[in-house]
C-alpha cells in the first residue's frame, strides 16, 4: 500500500541516478561502464590491461589500477565530482551460505560469518570484511540462511582510497558472481524465467574454476564451485571436464534455462552449448575472444567497439543497484557514508533529491502515521456515532421502564384492566427500531468510497443526510441501503452532482451567502485534503433526506462537524429526485493533482 503512492509522488522528474560501474576480471582487465537505464543503452564502455594474482586472489598492483582507472574516465569524459557513484565488482574470494536462528540481529550475522571466513585459507593471514543477505524463499519460523562473500579487508581500503583518489564516491564492493546475476537481469535477458517464477541456472567460468548457481526466479538456492585450472589442460580437456561436471549437476538442478557465461579466452560459452546435453534452452554468452557482436546491451559510445563486444555481464550488474533483483552483496551495507541502494534522482520543491531505500522507508514511516490519523479520526467519527446509538437504547430503556411503573401504579389503584405488558413493550421498540435501524446503517452499511459531511434523525421519521462520494454507484448503493432498513421512511436521494472546481480546492462562492453551504464546503475541503486521490478521479455531493436541513458548525474534538436541525419545511411535498436527470447536469471534473496530501 505504501510503495505504489511512494512510487507515484517521487515519480514526478524522476530521472534514474547514473552509477558508474568498475568490474575487474581476471584476463580481460579493468571495465567502466556507464547505462542508460530508461532506455536499457550502454552510454560509454571502456577497457584497460590489469594485472590480477589469482594464487593471492587480489590485484596486484592498486597503483596500476589507479592509473588505468583515471585514463579511463578522462577518455569517456565521466565528470569527477563527489555527487558522481561509483560501484566496484571484484573477482570472487570467497563464497558461501550459513545458516542462523531466525531473528539474529545483525552483529550476530557478521560474528558467525567471519567465524566461517576465517577458515578459509587466505584470511588466516588477513582480516576478511564481508557482505551477505537473507535467502528469502527458502526460511523456516526457526532459521534463516544467508548469502555472503568475503574478501580481504586491506584490499578493500586500498581500492576504496583509489577509487576517491580519482575524483568519484565508491558507494559499494560486491563479488562478480551476484553481479553477473544482476547483469543478465538488467540486460533483460532473465524476464520468462522472473515471470514464470522458474528454476534457471548461470555457469560462469572462470580462469580457475567455474560454478553454476542455481536460481528461482530472482533467488539464489544453491552453488557449487568446480577447481578447473584452465591453462593446465589441452582445450580438448577444458571442454569435456567442464562438460561432464556441468551436465551431472544439471541432472540434479532440473532448470528451465542454462546461461553460459565465459570469462576467458580458452574457453567458448558457444561451443559448450552446441556439446552440452541439455534438453532445455541455452544463453551463450561470450565476454572473451569469441565475441564477435555486442550480445547484452546497445553500446551507444566505447572507447573500442571491438573490446565493447565483450564487455561482461558483471559491470552490467555494477551499473544497476536498485532493489529489482534484490541480490546485492555490497561489502560496504553498514557504512551510511556509502549511499547504497540510490534509485533514482527526483525533484521536489525545486530541488533534486537523491531517492535511496532510507529515504523510501522514511517517507513511508510518515505515511503510515498520516493513514494512522485519518483512521484514528474515522473511529473517533464512529464513536460519536455509537453515543448516540447508546442514548437512543437508553431512551428507550426509560421508556420501557416508565411503562412498567404505570402498569404497577394502576395495579395499586384497584385498576382491574388487563393489561398486556409483552404488547405494550412491543410498542415502545417499535416506536425507536426505525431510528435504531438508521443508526446501525450509518455503523456498518457505508460504502468503502463514500464519507458523510452531515446527519440528521429525528425519531427514525426524519432523515438527512449530506456527503461525498467517489462515484455514483457507491451513492446509490448506499442510499438503497437505507431505504431497505426502513422503508415506511420515505428518503428520497434529494441530490447528486458533481463537485464545483471551487468547492474541491476548498474556496466558496462569493456570490453564495448561504452558511449551510459555506460549512459544506469546510467540511468538504477538510475531508477531500486528506483523501489520496488520483488525479484521473472525480468526486460527487449527494444528499439523501425526508426532510430539510438548516445547518450549523460546533468544534468538537478541535474538529469542524457539521450539526443539523429540521427546518419548518417538510419533504413530504416535495418530489421524488431522478437520478438520470440530475446526471445530466453533470459537468465533467477538471483534472486534479495531489500534492503533500492536497488537491491541487
Amino acid at each position: 500500500m505504501v510503495l505504489p503512492f511512494l512510487d507515484s509522488l517521487l515519480s514526478k522528474g524522476k530521472a534514474h541516478k547514473e552509477v558508474v560501474g568498475i568490474a575487474v576480471t581476471p584476463g580481460l582487465g579493468l571495465e567502466v561502464a556507464v547505462i542508460d537505464k530508461n532506455t536499457k543503452v550502454v552510454k560509454s564502455y571502456g577497457r584497460k590491461k590489469l594485472d590480477y594474482d589469482i594464487s593471492r586472489r587480489e590485484i596486484t598492483d592498486i597503483g596500476q589500477f589507479k592509473i588505468a582507472l583515471g585514463e579511463l574516465l578522462n577518455q569517456m569524459d565521466i565528470i569527477k565530482s563527489a555527487q558522481t557513484l561509483a560501484y566496484l565488482v571484484l573477482p570472487n574470494v570467497y563464497f558461501d551460505f550459513i545458516e542462523l536462528p531466525a531473528g539474529s540481529a545483525n552483529e550476530e550475522v557478521k560474528t558467525a560469518i567471519l567465524s566461517e571466513a576465517e577458515e578459509f585459507f587466505i584470511f588466516k593471514r588477513e582480516e576478511p570484511v564481508s557482505g551477505f543477505a537473507p535467502v528469502r524463499n527458502i526460511n523456516t519460523a526457526e532459521r534463516t540462511k544467508y548469502v555472503y562473500s568475503s574478501f580481504q579487508k586491506e584490499q578493500i581500503d586500498n581500492l576504496k582510497a583509489a577509487v576517491e583518489d580519482c575524483g568519484l564516491k565508491l558507494i559499494g564492493i560486491e563479488t562478480n558472481y551476484t553481479a553477473t546475476l544482476r547483469g543478465l537481469y538488467t540486460a533483460g535477458l532473465l524476464d520468462d524465467v522472473i515471470l514464470e517464477d522458474s528454476q534457471w541456472t548461470a555457469m560462469l567460468i572462470n580462469t580457475n574454476s567455474f560454478v553454476m548457481f542455481k536460481m528461482e526466479g530472482k533467488e539464489l538456492i544453491g552453488h557449487l564451485e568446480v577447481p578447473l585450472a584452465v591453462r593446465a589442460y589441452s582445450v580438448e580437456e577444458s571442454y569435456e571436464a567442464i562438460i561432464s561436471n556441468a551436465t551431472q549437476i544439471l541432472d540434479d538442478y532440473q532448470s528451465s534455462k542454462l546461461y553460459i557465461i565465459s570469462q576467458v579466452d580458452e574457453i567458448s560459452a558457444d561451443i559448450i552449448k552446441r556439446k552440452m546435453r541439455f534438453n532445455n534452452e541455452i544463453i551463450a554468452i561470450e565476454s572473451n575472444k569469441f565475441a564477435n557482436s555486442n550480445q547484452l546491451m546497445e553500446v551507444k559510445s566505447a572507447l573500442d567497439f571491438n573490446e565493447a563486444n565483450s564487455l561482461t555481464p558483471a559491470v552490467i550488474g555494477a551499473t544497476n543497484l536498485s532493489s529489482d533483483f534484490g541480490l546485492i552483496l555490497n561489502v560496504f551495507s553498514d557504512d551510511i557514508n556509502s549511499s547504497l541502494g540510490v534509485y533514482f534522482t527526483t525533484e521536489l520543491f525545486g530541488q533534486k533529491v537523491d531517492v535511496t531505500s532510507s529515504l523510501v522507508t522514511q517517507l513511508g514511516i510518515i505515511l503510515i502515521v498520516l493513514l494512522a490519523l485519518i483512521f484514528g479520526g474515522v473511529y473517533l467519527g464512529v464513536g460519536a456515532i455509537n453515543t448516540e446509538y447508546k442514548k437512543t437504547i437508553e431512551t428507550t430503556e426509560n421508556e420501557i421502564r416508565n411503562v412498567e411503573a404505570q402498569i404497577e401504579a394502576a395495579s395499586k389503584n384497584g385498576d382491574k384492566e388487563e393489561v398486556n405488558i409483552n404488547m405494550e413493550i412491543d410498542k415502545v421498540a417499535e416506536a425507536n427500531i426505525a431510528a435504531i435501524n438508521f443508526y446501525d446503517s450509518i455503523a456498518t452499511d457505508i460504502p468503502k468510497n463514500v464519507w458523510l459531511t452531515a446527519y440528521y434523525n429525528k425519531n427514525g421519521t426524519q432523515i438527512a443526510v449530506r456527503g461525498i462520494a467517489e462515484n455514483i454507484a457507491d451513492v446509490y448503493e448506499y442510499y438503497k441501503n437505507l431505504r431497505i432498513v426502513s422503508p415506511q421512511s420515505d428518503l428520497k436521494l434529494n441530490e447528486l452532482k458533481v463537485l464545483a472546481n471551487d468547492a474541491i480546492n476548498g474556496n466558496n462562492n462569493q456570490n453564495n451567502n448561504s452558511s449551510q453551504d459555506e460549512n459544506a464546503n469546510k467540511l468538504n475541503d477538510k475531508i477531500i485534503s486528506s483523501l489520496l486521490i488520483d488525479e484521473s478521479d472525480r468526486l460527487y455531493s449527494f444528499e439523501i433526506m425526508n426532510t430539510q436541513m438548516n445547518t450549523g458548525v460546533v468544534t468538537l474534538r478541535d474538529e469542524t462537524q457539521i450539526i443539523t436541525a429540521p427546518s419548518a419545511s417538510s419533504a413530504e411535498n416535495s418530489e421524488e429526485g431522478n437520478v438520470e436527470e440530475v446526471s445530466q447536469q453533470m459537468k465533467p471534473a477538471r483534472k486534479r493533482k495531489v500534492k503533500n496530501g492536497k488537491v491541487n
